[in-house]
C-alpha cells in the first residue's frame, strides 16, 4: 500500500518539483523508477544471504524502517536531486517482499508454496485496492504531499506490529560465510544454475512478464490523464478496482483453479488472458471500458505465483535464499529496463502529437508477454518429454 499510495499524485509531484509538464514528467519518473530499480539489483543477493545469516525479522525491520525514511524525504523535499538519491537508497536498503517469501518457503510444504505464495500476492494486490484510493482521495482534497505522510505513518506502524507479532522463521541461521564474489546478481545467478537443476529459461520468462507488468506501474497515471482527462480520484479508484479483482483472483479463485488445474494450467490460464488485455488497454476509446479490461486482465495475477511456485520445486531447501535472490534481482533489471522503455515511448507519441499510439507501451508488453509464453510453454514441453522418459 506505500508504494501504491503515491501512484495517482505521482504526475503530479513531479511536476511540481520538476516545474515541467506531463510528458517530460512521465519520463523523470522512469528515471526515477530506474534508480530504485538499480539500487534493488545490486544489493538483493547480499540482502538474502544476510536473512540467510542473521534471520528474516531483523532484515524485515530494517527494510521497513529504510522505507518509512523514504517517505518523509520524499513529502518534504523540493529537490529533483533529493528524490532521485532517496530512491537509489530505499533500493538500496528494502528488502521486503523477498524476505518474505523466504520466510514463506520457510513454513510451507511443496506443495502449500503456489497457494501461501499466492496470499502474499494477494495482500499486495489488498494494498494495490486500498493505496490508490487512498492517495487519490488525500491527493485531491488534502494536497499531493499528503499521501507520503500518510506512507511515512504506515510503515512506522507497520514496523511495531512486526517487531511485536511476527515471529522468527528461519529454522537454521547459515554458518557459511559470506563470499562476496557469489553475492553480485550474476554471481549468485552462476551458483544457482551450476548447484541445481532450474530450467534457466524460465527465469527469463519471469523476467518478460516483469516487463510487461511494468506498463501498469510506469504510465497507466499518465496514461490515464491524457487519455480520459482523469484525475487524482479516477486514478485512485480505478487502480482500486484493480486490487479488487487481484485479490479475489489471487486469494479465492486461486484456490478453486490449482487443484483443479494443476500449477502449469493455471499458470498459462493467466496468459492467456493478460495478452489480449494488454491488447484492449492499448486500444479502448471509451473510459468506462477499462473497469471491463481489468475483470479480464486481473486472471494475470493466476501467474506469478504458479510460475514462483514451479520454480521453488526445482530447488532443495538450503538454496531457496539463492534463488528468492535471482528472482529479486531479475525484478531489479525489469524495474530500471521496464519503466525506462514504457515511459520513454509514451513521451515520444506524446511529443509527437501521435494520441492514437498513445498505447504502444501496451502494446509492447503484449508482445513481451506472448515471447515468455512461447518460452514457458517449450520448457513445459520439455518437462512432460523428461517425464515420460
Amino acid at each position: 500500500m506505500g508504494f501504491s499510495l503515491i501512484i495517482p499524485i505521482k504526475p503530479q509531484l513531479i511536476m511540481d518539483i520538476a516545474k515541467t509538464d506531463l510528458s517530460n514528467a512521465a519520463i523523470l519518473g522512469g528515471y526515477l523508477l530506474f534508480g530504485y530499480a538499480l539500487g534493488q539489483f545490486l544489493m538483493s543477493p547480499l540482502i538474502a544471504a544476510l536473512s540467510n545469516k542473521y534471520g528474516r525479522k531483523k532484515i524485515l525491520l530494517f527494510s521497513i524502517l529504510a522505507s518509512a525514511i523514504d517517505f518523509l524525504v520524499m513529502a518534504f523535499t523540493m529537490h529533483m536531486e533529493i528524490l532521485f538519491l532517496s530512491r537509489f537508497l530505499l533500493g538500496v536498503l528494502s528488502a521486503t517482499i523477498a524476505t518474505v517469501n523466504l520466510a514463506i518457503v520457510d513454513i510451507s510444504p511443496p506443495e502449500k508454496r503456489a497457494v501461501n505464495f499466492s496470499i502474499i500476492a494477494s495482500a499486495i494486490g489488498l494494498g494495490l485496492m486500498v493505496g490508490p484510493f487512498l492517495g487519490g482521495i488525500i491527493g485531491e482534497f488534502v494536497g499531493i504531499r499528503g499521501p507520503l505522510l500518510l506512507g511515512a505513518l504506515l510503515f512506522t506502524i507497520n514496523l511495531i506490529l512486526v517487531y511485536y507479532f511476527v515471529p522468527e522463521t528461519l529454522k537454521e541461521k547459515s554458518k557459511e560465510q559470506l563470499q562476496w564474489k557469489k553475492l553480485t546478481p550474476f554471481g549468485i545467478f552462476k551458483s544457482l544454475k551450476k548447484a541445481t537443476n532450474l530450467p534457466v529459461q524460465l527465469l527469463g520468462a519471469s523476467f518478460l512478464y516483469q516487463l510487461a507488468f511494468h506498463s501498469f506501474t510506469s504510465i497507466w497515471a499518465y496514461y490515464m490523464i491524457d487519455k480520459f482527462n482523469w484525475g487524482a480520484l479516477q486514478i485512485g479508484g480505478s487502480l482500486l478496482f484493480v486490487g479488487l479483482t487481484n485479490f479475489f483472483v489471487q486469494n479465492v479463485l486461486i484456490r478453486f483453479l490449482l487443484p483443479k488445474l494443476g500449477e502449469q494450467k493455471t499458470f498459462l490460464l493467466g496468459a492467456s488472458f493478460i495478452i489480449p488485455a494488454f491488447f484492449a488497454y492499448a486500444t479502448v476509446s471509451i473510459d468506462w471500458f477499462v473497469y471491463i479490461i481489468i475483470v479480464f486482465g486481473s486472471l494475470g495475477a493466476l501467474m506469478k505465483p504458479c510460475l514462483q511456485a514451479i520454480m521453488s520445486s526445482f530447488l532443495p531447501y538450503h538454496k531457496q535464499g539463492e534463488l528468492m535472490g535471482v528472482i529479486t534481482s531479475i525484478n531489479g533489471i525489469s524495474l530500471m529496463v521496464g519503466p525506462l522503455i514504457m515511459t520513454q515511448t509514451f513521451s515520444f507519441f506524446k511529443t509527437n502529437d501521435s494520441s492514437s499510439f498513445l498505447g504502444a507501451p501496451f502494446i509492447l508488453s503484449m508482445l513481451f508477454a506472448i515471447v515468455a509464453t512461447i518460452i514457458v510453454l517449450r520448457v513445459f514441453s520439455k518437462m512432460k518429454i523428461q517425464s515420460f522418459a
